[in-house]
């Protein structure tokens, strides 16, 4: 198979992987315009908001509540939209693209992991923490009894120990988790929700050179996806100045900042983003808002990242077409950011954020 998918002319694709330009469309077509994000952004009220969302592509997650609506109850049903769109454009062509996208969707076993750290760092017990996990990609992944074994931890330690005893992917990279934690007590929430992101993303940039090692339309999105992930773990970093070798561990050794990484991580905010003004994301953050300091980039880093990544993955679509594996895997992973926008949205209203705060912050990403 490595042979078929290391063809990288765009025309190939339509006779390569026929079945699956029909669901890139079908998922590209469930995307949000910017006429309906900017609708959203500006809801009055959170039912206005749900009204919204129950005429768009997120009513089946939607229509599960009425009145009263629970922010850990409606991140699970919109993640679970977002695994099953997943697991259907998979499907179309499971031994190629199906194996990238099977391995993407590690990303959300690495969320319940992150759930289960966090719910075991703030104390609750295991039957608070089971309603949080997202079943559902555990059942897809055929991996119900790792969550299962997973949810048996103690204490953050203790979930150390169980995920080594699982060899799970993630284990080395808890491991330094579990020392920062200990360095720098305050900064174990934000550095599980940052730093375990490392594991999907090595995985899925090892599966696409096993299976598409030629394949520039996987290169270019997944170049895109890491590239996103070491800026932020080179700015929180120097946030939370974290001695180098600690930061060290967590970025991935792919692309200008991650192979210059020991360098830039002694520059200043300014002579970084001077360096990088034409990358994507950069370029895309430094329009959002004129950046001065660590704290404002790491503020604006993640939205700056929506943008540039909905203006790449129109780009990867025009340049290689509907069937090229990159397109597959670029309009999957845009689902999923955009269905962290929508969550970033109702959890805003869920807890009182004025709107005019939410609007000033959110409309940037238009």
């Amino acid at each position: 198979m490595k042979g078929t998918c290391s063809i990288s002319i765009p025309s190939n694709y339509l006779v390569l992987m026929t079945a699956l330009g029909s669901r890139v469309r079908g998922l590209k077509s469930k995307l949000l315009s910017k006429e309906k994000l900017k609708a959203l952004i500006m809801s009055e009220s959170l039912d206005d908001l749900m009204t919204l969302l129950r005429d768009s592509s997120y009513k089946a997650a939607v229509e599960k509540f009425g009145k009263e609506i629970s922010s850990s109850e409606f991140i699970r049903e919109v993640k679970t939209l977002v695994i099953k769109d997943i697991a259907e454009v998979a499907s179309a062509y499971p031994l190629t693209v199906g194996s990238i996208l099977t391995t993407y969707l590690l990303k959300f076993e690495i969320e319940n992991i992150k759930t289960i750290a966090k719910g075991l760092y703030e104390g609750k017990d295991r039957r608070e923490i089971e309603k949080l996990v997202n079943i559902h990609v555990a059942e897809i992944l055929g991996r119900r009894h790792v969550i299962a074994y997973l949810l048996g931890a103690r204490d953050l330690e203790d979930l150390g120990t169980k995920l080594k005893e699982l060899a799970h992917p993630a284990y080395e990279v808890f491991e330094h988790i579990i020392k920062l934690s200990k360095l720098r007590p305050e900064l174990t929430l934000c550095a599980i929700d940052t730093l375990l992101d490392r594991v999907y993303l090595t995985k899925t940039y090892e599966m696409s050179r096993g299976i598409c090692e030629r394949d520039l339309s996987l290169v270019h999105v997944i170049r895109a996806m890491i590239n996103y992930y070491n800026f932020n773990i080179l700015l929180r970093g120097k946030l939370w100045n974290l001695p180098l070798e600690f930061a060290n561990e967590f970025v991935i050794k792919m692309g200008t900042l991650g192979t210059m990484f020991t360098r830039y991580y002694g520059e200043t905010i300014t002579r970084i983003l001077d360096d990088f003004a034409t990358d994507p994301l950069i370029s895309s953050l430094l329009s959002i808002t004129k950046v001065t300091e660590l704290d404002q980039a790491v503020h604006y880093l993640g939205l700056a990242y929506f943008r540039a990544f909905r203006e790449i993955t129109t780009s990867i679509l025009s340049r290689y077409g509907e069937f090229s594996p990159g397109s597959a895997l670029a309009i999957c992973h845009l689902r999923d950011l955009e269905s962290e926008l929508i969550i970033t949205l109702v959890n805003a209203f869920i807890e009182g954020v004025p709107k005019d705060v939410v609007r000033r912050y959110l409309l940037a990403v238009i």
